[in-house]
């Protein structure tokens, strides 16, 4: 799936209107040149919200890469080295919401939520991750005056509850292009495709003592974690 959304965006970004534009010579401005900064893509660690109306949790690779921020109403995450930032939000709506509603609630909320233009689209399909929630994804690539620009959206609808995620990243310099695809196939496939929504019975905080049968009455009782 990453190759072809690879194969995908390189034809996005040549067949764009006009001459994207350059990021500024390393040579030229006397500095080495740096290599561009990848999307951690290494073990994953859960990431769970505890103040979104519906809670949530997903699996962020490298979570101590990102700056995690939970609420008031978005549950956010933000990888500098890489320009990349992820939010995702649920909320209450009325039972029998669309999706177009959803889309359109979240993009009031979040102004910041990238344009989907058809020009720009690498994939537009639906998409299964959160269970129970009609969702569509959407991402979408094109140059800006910072290099690339790349994008991942997804909103969703349930009886009575709305769903949004949004992953964007950005790169510049030679290799931009495939860098962002890179980025976008981890940002898919391995994070928005595993966010689920937590139970009741998961959100409860449950504590059993166990004792040993042959204890002492006198001993103390583990506790289980």
């Amino acid at each position: 799936m990453a190759a072809s959304r690879i194969f995908g965006i390189l034809l996005v970004v040549a067949g764009c209107a006009g001459t994207p534009p350059k990021s500024p010579s390393p040579v030229a401005n006397g500095t080495p040149n740096v290599p561009l900064a990848h999307l951690p893509d290494a073990r994953a660690e859960r990431v769970r919200s505890r103040t979104l109306d519906l809670p949530i949790e997903l699996m962020l690779p490298e979570k101590a890469a990102w700056r995690i921020t939970d609420g008031p109403t978005w549950l956010e995450a933000e990888q500098r080295d890489s320009s990349s930032k992820l939010a995702l939000r649920t909320w209450r709506a009325d039972r029998l919401v669309r999706r177009g509603d959803c889309a359109a609630q979240a993009r009031l909320a979040r102004s910041t939520i990238p344009i989907a233009r058809e020009e720009s689209i690498v994939e537009r399909r639906p998409f299964a991750a959160p269970t129970g929630f009609d969702s569509e994804l959407i991402v979408g690539v094109e140059p800006s005056a910072e290099g690339v620009v790349g994008y991942a959206i997804v909103f969703g609808a349930s009886v009575g509850y709305c769903y949004a995620a949004v992953f964007t990243t950005t790169a510049s310099g030679s290799g931009a292009d495939q860098e962002v695809a890179a980025r976008l196939g981890i940002a898919v496939d391995r994070v928005l495709s595993g966010v689920r929504t937590r139970s009741i019975d998961e959100r409860a905080v449950r504590r059993r003592l166990v004792v040993s049968p042959n204890s002492a009455p006198s001993a103390t009782p583990n506790e289980t974690k």
